[in-house]
C-alpha cells in the first residue's frame, strides 16, 4: 500500500507547485508523506485537527463541509482538505490555491477511492 500512497503524492507534486504533501487519518495519524525535514507526525497532527475544527465552526453556522482549510504564512502555505469519511490530504506550497485547487481536488478523491478499496 505504501508504493500506491507514494505514487499518488509524487504525481500530485510532479503536477503542482508543492513542497511536500501529508495523507493523514481523521484522527491526526500519519499515513504517508513525501517530507523528511519537518515533525511529520506533529504536523498531520496539526492538520487534522485544523479540518476537524473548520468542520466544526461550518456546522456552527450551517455553512456545509468545508472544501479546503488554507493556512497563509509569510512565505508558504499549508491546504488540507478532506479525502472521505476516513483520511485527507494535507499539502505544503508557494503556489496560488486557487490554481492548484483542481489537482488538489482530483488528489483527494483518488485518495478516498484506494482507502475505500481497501477495506
Amino acid at each position: 500500500m505504501k508504493e500506491v500512497f507514494k505514487k499518488l503524492l509524487n504525481d500530485l507534486e510532479a503536477n503542482v507547485e508543492i513542497e511536500g504533501s501529508f495523507i493523514v487519518t481523521r484522527d491526526g495519524l500519519l499515513i504517508y508523506t513525501t517530507m523528511d525535514d519537518v515533525h511529520a507526525e506533529t504536523f498531520a497532527a496539526m492538520s487534522a485537527t485544523l479540518l476537524s475544527s473548520a468542520e466544526v465552526a461550518m456546522d456552527e453556522i450551517n455553512g456545509g463541509v468545508p472544501k479546503k482549510i488554507v493556512v497563509e504564512g509569510k512565505n508558504k502555505k499549508i491546504v488540507a482538505m478532506g479525502a472521505g469519511a476516513n483520511a485527507l490530504l494535507a499539502v505544503i506550497t508557494t503556489a496560488d490555491v486557487e490554481k492548484i485547487y483542481k489537482i488538489l481536488e482530483k488528489s483527494a478523491r483518488k485518495l478516498e477511492e484506494i482507502l475505500s478499496e481497501k477495506r
